[in-house]
């Protein structure tokens, strides 16, 4: 679960393109697309390795123009804002960004992209994180920042490591501060991991709330986990990493599966197992079945007296 909200991150790496828009410039100006991406070519020819360019991305020119490349760039002075309009990009390799419209706005310390927004983040070891979304904005003062899907979309996002794990989270919005490391993603949220043998674990829910520092998570509303060997469905499925516990309770959880001896489905008013040992208890008018081989070959299942 922890890893399932690491891709969240990847809205935080806007910060290394607006946390220097200190404009000095006294005049009102555009330029066009072709000058741009030459000054964007010569940047890249500086840089030769990931390190090298991370360093650079942190120590942009104080007019973004000059690094991130558009069909159209506009300085308004009074507002000290910076806009791009058409093909918007920007990469040094270790950073990827595109859009079709940004706006840098120093004075509100916002960042804000539209229209077909892509961002990429490379790490030294291989890893990366991905974000596709049609509107995303960043404060970088306050470290607040959403990412939005238009109707009937959503955004999404990736995660992958070195070893080749991949994480995908689908949803409508996300909502998350990079300064106090909480992350929410709301609409129909689905969020698949996927190991490097190819197997699946898979989280559904309206919303999943985070917080990585305390290693928390909470799926509320439809919540369902699913791995090759069991699901668990319920109203609210909660995740404590600190004490190595999961809960899940509304809507009288059903958990149903397999294990090394047979098949079982049980519903519970709570649901609550240790994540290190798999343990689970179940309390509150427990019902259910089990089958087992063991089971179905005891003499007790030979026969059945009962009246009705």
């Amino acid at each position: 679960m922890k890893k399932s909200l690491l891709a969240a991150f990847c809205l935080a790496m806007t910060v290394y393109l607006c946390g220097c828009f200190s404009l000095k410039n006294n005049q009102q100006y555009s330029a066009s697309g072709p000058d741009l991406a030459t000054a964007q070519a010569a940047l890249q020819q500086k840089t030769q390795k990931i390190k090298e360019k991370k360093e650079n991305a942190s120590q942009l020119p104080e007019v973004l123009g000059g690094v991130i490349s558009s069909e159209r760039w506009i300085i308004y002075k009074e507002k000290e804002e910076e806009e791009f309009e058409g093909n918007v990009h920007y990469d040094n390799g270790a950073y990827v960004f595109r859009a079709q419209y940004a706006l840098s706005q120093r004075k509100k310390n916002l960042f804000t992209a539209k229209g077909s927004v892509y961002l990429r983040k490379n790490e030294t070891d291989h890893s990366f994180y991905e974000l596709h979304a049609d509107k995303a904005s960043y404060n970088y003062s306050t470290g607040i920042g959403k990412a939005q899907a238009n109707r009937r979309k959503k955004i999404k996002l990736v995660y992958q490591n070195n070893k080749g794990e991949v994480i995908t989270a689908l949803a409508r919005q996300a909502d998350f501060n990079t300064q106090q490391e909480t992350f929410v993603l709301s609409g129909d949220v689905f969020v698949t991991h996927t190991n490097a043998l190819g197997q699946q674990n898979t989280l559904r829910a309206d919303k999943i709330s985070a917080r990585k520092q305390d290693n928390y998570a909470l799926l509320e509303g439809n919540a369902i986990v699913q791995n090759q060997d069991y699901t668990l469905r319920s109203e609210s499925i909660e995740y404590d990493g600190k004490q190595k516990m999961a809960y899940a309770y509304g809507g009288r959880p059903l958990a149903n599966g397999k294990t090394q001896d047979g098949t079982f489905a049980i519903i519970a008013d709570k649901v609550s197992a240790e994540t290190d040992s798999r343990k689970i208890k179940l309390s509150g008018q427990v019902q259910g079945w089990i089958i087992s081989e063991q089971i179905n070959q005891s003499k007790a299942n030979e026969t059945f007296n009962g009246s009705f």
